[in-house]
């Protein structure tokens, strides 16, 4: 298995390659096209220096003005070959490489000027600067027109030997790039004790984040605050699902455990006493049976949940029929218990659903409004109406309804208003969370409506 390094190694690394990739790039520049660069330079400004001049010929009288005023300013020298008498007379004041130009050396320039357009560079001159010194120049030659005469404007300057520039810029290079490489690794060294404790403190942390015992870290910047505060969220998320499994195992313990009695107690008492061997209690062994086989649908359904294995079968369903249908199957178990259901219905629709897994919603909806209403004179309506040019589906009853502030905590999962365990006629306990995944998978919104002590008003509201 490969070994990985550490994240300050890494960082010092990376730092040190930018730094030295910078620095050879630098360095390669500085010196191997320092040259090159200074010579385009000056060629570039010769040439540009000479177009200027000819403008200011062909609108200036003064031509001695105009000269010297560029010889001074752009560091060249200027001379112009005529048979003007002006011309010859200005001519005869040129100095520095120009004047030492022969008649021959004039006419090659003049004829080799007027083979390449009307201009040419000449970088190939050297001027004696005393016995043995010698200085590179270039010569930039244009043929221009001045009061009807041609003339031929010469434009010099002097390129300076780089040699020794070189070697002193090398020299400096080598001294800076040592500083600049201590200074990079104390500057990685510095960073990584700056960022890299907090996010050590942070992974150690997050190592008892399964158990819900991460703690919080100081963090020195905004990102790893932000990780740091992700973590605490996380932690608290944990401990939240840790408390609701353990009251998911007592809930359910609780669901199992009483139609399991029942079962047991009513089968061993027609076993011991044949004369007990009734319908009506081998109808409480089916409904307790029953009521286990509820609960692992239940539970089933909330694993095909919490996995993204819960399907749906959608088909068009009429809504008047969907309900009748529910109604016939609480109908008689209500009237046993002395609870008022009504059916309140308006003209049929069809929806695109699947009815199975709705139906499962309004059981859901139905059982919470029975286990959660302790009036004298219970009533529970399942109806429907039009709302906001939606179809509502919903289930009212008149029990104790719910606190305003634990509206939207019922449908979490394991959630109970009243902590005191109720024993439900069908259901789990865990079957809002149940009904709003469905519901949720089908794209319809839901909601409660409720005054505390009055009633309560489970809906769902379908499309156009």
């Amino acid at each position: 298995m490969k070994r990985k390094s550490s994240l300050r190694t890494q960082i010092l690394v990376s730092l040190l390659l930018f730094i030295l990739l910078v620095l050879g790039l630098i360095y390669v520049f500085q010196t191997g096209f320092l040259d090159d660069f200074y010579k385009k330079e000056k060629i570039s400004s010769l040439i540009s220096t000479a177009e200027k001049i000819e403008q200011e010929i062909l609108k200036e009288e003064d031509l001695e003005d105009v000269i010297d005023g560029y010889v001074f300013s752009n560091e060249v020298n200027v001379r112009l070959i005529s048979n003007n008498e002006d011309i010859r007379e200005l001519d005869q004041r040129s100095a520095g490489p120009l004047r030492g130009l022969d008649l021959m050396t004039i006419f090659q320039m003049e004829k080799t000027v007027e083979e390449n357009g009307g201009s040419y560079l000449f970088d190939n001159y050297q001027y004696r600067m005393g016995p043995d010194s010698f200085l590179d120049i270039y010569i930039y030659a244009k043929d221009i027109t001045y009061e009807e005469d041609d003339v031929l404007l010469l434009v010099s300057t002097m390129v300076t030997p780089l040699a020794a520039t070189i070697s002193t810029i090398r020299s400096q290079f080598l001294m800076i790039a040592v500083i600049v490489i201590l200074t990079t690794v104390v500057l990685a060294l510095l960073l990584s004790k700056l960022f890299i404790k907090p996010i050590k403190d942070i992974s150690a942390g997050a190592r008892n984040l399964p158990k819900g015992k991460y703690e919080n870290v100081e963090a020195r910047s905004l990102e790893l605050d932000e990780l740091n505060d992700t973590l605490v969220e996380a932690n608290e998320e944990i401990l939240k699902a840790d408390k609701a499994k353990k009251e998911l195992i007592g809930n359910v313990s609780h669901d199992l455990r009483t139609p399991l009695t029942m079962i047991v107690g009513y089968g061993e008492m027609i076993r011991d006493l044949p004369s007990e061997n009734n319908e009506e209690n081998i109808n409480v062994i089916i409904d307790e049976a029953r009521r286990l086989s509820t609960l692992v649908d239940d539970l089933l359904d909330v694993s095909k949940s919490d996995s993204g294995a819960l399907e749906l079968h959608p088909e068009d369903v009429s809504i008047n029929d969907l309900l009748q249908g529910v109604y016939r199957q609480y109908e008689k178990h209500c009237e046993e218990k002395n609870v008022s259901f009504e059916l309140k219905l308006i003209d049929d629709k069809t929806f695109k659903m699947d009815r199975g897994r709705i139906t499962q919603v309004l059981y859901n909806f139905l059982n919470n409004a029975l286990n959660y209403n302790d009036k004298e004179e219970k009533t529970i309506i399942l109806g429907e109406e039009e709302h906001e040019g939606k179809r509502r589906i919903y289930v009212y009853d008149n029990g104790a309804g719910i606190p305003s502030d634990k509206k939207d905590l019922i449908w979490d999962r394991y959630y109970k208003v009243d902590k005191e365990h109720k024993r439900s006629h069908i259901g789990s306990g865990i079957g809002l969370s149940l009904a709003k995944s469905l519901l949720e998978l089908h794209g319809f919104d839901y909601g409660v409506d409720s005054k505390e002590g009055e009633y309560s008003k489970f809906w769902f509201d379908m499309g156009e």
